[in-house]
């Protein structure tokens, strides 16, 4: 099978939501079949300050997959109390491990003696039993690594040391026929240094080309002995590192390790699937900033694939109207051309007690986006916070914080904060935030924290701006995007118009990962190192329209999400609880914009 051939799998009805990954792998043994992709989510992370939006989160991929079954295994009480009141009881049930065989009853493996496996490459192993239709059973003895081969040309290579992510990545590689390769787990400190050396590769006194090459090597040595097949393709999941950019002589995509990773699969597998919705509905956003040939490029490419485009240009960019858009609107493919970059932004030092009892001083650095609001004397503030040292120790130091006793400072922190019960003792300003990631609106920047994208929609986002993959790919995907495709580094005009073309003609319907690396392939040469353009999500992803009434759909979704939304302001505080205000601006929005698409639309139609 080639690599543009990679066949998205059908999805299994059941799915399970664990934090054990043993037992994550004994029930994918027992359950997952070929050419079937079985849902594996990881629990809500109960200590998070956005708690309830953990549970939301995986409660909403479920209802996505339109589950029949749903095993809750191996969670935490308290994240199982919390996932049980929101799922259907009839469909939902806590299994443990004596349930494990009687679910493989009457299945393949039944009466099949089991793999036995160390507990360590622990995706191996299962990847193994599963090709086998074989049981699995862990035991305390050592196993070598090695490659597991599959039955297609597509490896998935996943980074050690988080285990259900191995558990999960064994999972998708069983329902793509894909093999299996486990690399050593990557050290938190050059991480750093490696996306620092892409973020600034222009600066002076460096030569962009030498410092491609060095990265170019550098990530083929941590991926060891990677034996990919002939003409093949490749998944890369990893905790923060774009390794595809190392191996240009194949078509690659990046899923991230932690957190969410199943989540991640489940919005783009079941985006695939037959008689699901296309790439119907795109939103093009030109702030004016940069020259953006390509949005003039989309806008006329689009239209003629039958696709629904709307634009945002120049003094329409702003970024209230951007924020509204990305949060609430129904769109399908989102691109944006202009400026990205760190802000420059404030260091805040804040003194405290925990719950614990603990004195505690927490540094913290902050971006802020500025948008305008109704209210001329009121402005729509987002932060992006960023830890920078707690106790004196430097937060980026990774043998430094092995030794801290974190405890409940950090929760304790946010809570504050939410309560508005805290003040900095110290404000000082500083030139950069790094990580913020901020994109240049027609007014001010945009700030990318949104939960949800595309009215709780999962869209492709293509981001055409400079240096756009390095934070806001895991900020896009863990919004729910299916896929992401930005940039490690700046790019031309002229490349950022040749690449979109390439995408969205010639390479349109495609999988989004071959459909990248033939664009890049025109652009730059086969197998050159300058590969500006990374993508993010499942390998069988693609740029597809399918026929549908667009403005009918459209208007159905702004009309149902007024619905939903306006019972959530009945009971609500004054609208001085920023919670409350933005529920309010989320229903007026609606309002506003179902009816004036009501009138543009579908008045004609009435006559």
């Amino acid at each position: 099978m080639s690599s543009a051939t990679v066949v998205c799998p059908g999805l299994s009805k059941t799915a399970i939501v664990s934090d054990d990954p043993y037992l994550a792998a004994r029930l994918s043994c027992a359950l997952a079949e070929p050419r079937t992709y079985l849902p594996l989510l990881d629990g809500p992370r109960m200590t998070r300050p956005d708690r309830d939006s953990e549970v939301i989160r995986r409660n909403n991929a479920l209802a996505r997959l339109q589950s029949t079954r749903i095993l809750l295994a191996g969670l935490a009480p308290d994240a199982e109390r919390a996932l049980a009141a929101k799922l259907p009881t009839n469909l939902t049930a806590v299994v443990t491990d004596p349930n494990v065989a009687p679910l493989g009853a009457g299945r393949s493996i039944a009466g099949k003696a089991p793999l036995v496996w160390g507990r360590e490459y622990i995706g191996l192993g299962m990847l193994t039993a599963l090709y086998a239709r074989r049981p699995i059973e862990f035991t305390d003895h050592t196993t070598p690594p090695d490659l597991v081969p599959g039955k297609s040309g597509h490896l998935v290579v996943c980074e050690r040391g988080e285990l259900l992510s191995e558990v999960i990545a064994a999972n998708y590689a069983f329902s793509l026929n894909a093999g299996l390769y486990l690399i050593d787990p990557t050290d938190e400190a050059e991480r750093a240094e490696l996306l620092e050396a892409y973020y600034s590769i222009d600066a002076p006194g460096r030569s962009p080309g030498d410092t491609r090459a060095w990265l170019k090597r550098r990530l083929r040595q941590m991926c060891g002995d990677l034996r990919i097949p002939p003409n093949g393709s490749v998944t890369f999941i990893t905790r923060e590192l774009p390794f595809g950019a190392a191996f240009p002589e194949v078509p690659s995509t990046h899923l991230f390790q932690y957190p969410d990773l199943g989540i991640a699969i489940v919005n783009g597998f079941t985006a695939e699937q037959p008689g699901s919705r296309g790439t119907n509905v795109a939103a093009l956003v030109d702030p004016g900033k940069v020259r953006a040939p390509e949005i003039e490029a989309a806008a006329k490419l689009l239209p003629e694939r039958r696709m629904f485009v709307r634009g945002y240009s120049r003094d329409g960019a702003t970024v209230r109207a951007i924020t509204e858009l990305v949060e609430l609107f129904p769109y399908d493919l989102l691109i944006f051309a202009t400026h990205c970059g760190d802000a420059s932004g404030y260091r805040w030092t804040y003194e405290f007690r925990d719950s614990e009892g603990y004195d505690r001083v927490l540094v913290v650095d902050i971006a802020i986006g500025l948008g305008a609001t109704d209210d001329p004397d009121v402005v729509s503030l987002t932060e992006f916070l960023r830890y920078h040292s707690l106790d004196g120790v430097d937060w980026t130091d990774p043998e430094a914080k092995r030794g801290m006793h974190v405890g409940t400072a950090l929760s304790d922190f946010h809570a504050a904060l939410q309560e508005d019960r805290l003040k900095p003792i110290r404000r000082e300003d500083i030139p950069r935030v790094p990580g913020s990631a901020a994109m240049a609106m027609a007014d001010n920047n945009l700030v990318m924290v949104s939960p949800s994208l595309a009215a709780s929609g999962s869209p492709i986002v293509v981001n055409n701006a400079c240096v756009s993959w390095h934070q806001l790919a895991g900020r896009f995907t863990f919004a729910n995007a299916r896929a992401y495709v930005g940039t490690l580094y700046p790019v031309s005009d002229a490349e950022a118009e040749a690449v979109m073309v390439q995408l969205l003609s010639k390479q349109f319907g495609k999988a989004l990962p071959h459909a990248l690396w033939s664009a890049q392939n025109a652009i730059y040469g086969a197998g050159g190192d300058r590969r500006p353009y990374v993508v993010t999500g499942v390998y069988p992803q693609r740029l597809r329209a399918t026929r549908e009434d667009v403005p009918a759909h459209i208007l159905n979704r702004l009309l149902h999400e007024w619905r939903e939304r306006v019972p959530e302001q009945r009971g609500r505080p004054p609208a001085s609880d920023w919670k409350a205000r933005r529920a309010a601006d989320a229903v007026a929005y609606y309002r506003r914009e179902a009816t004036a698409f009501r009138d543009k639309w579908f008045r004609k139609r009435k006559r």
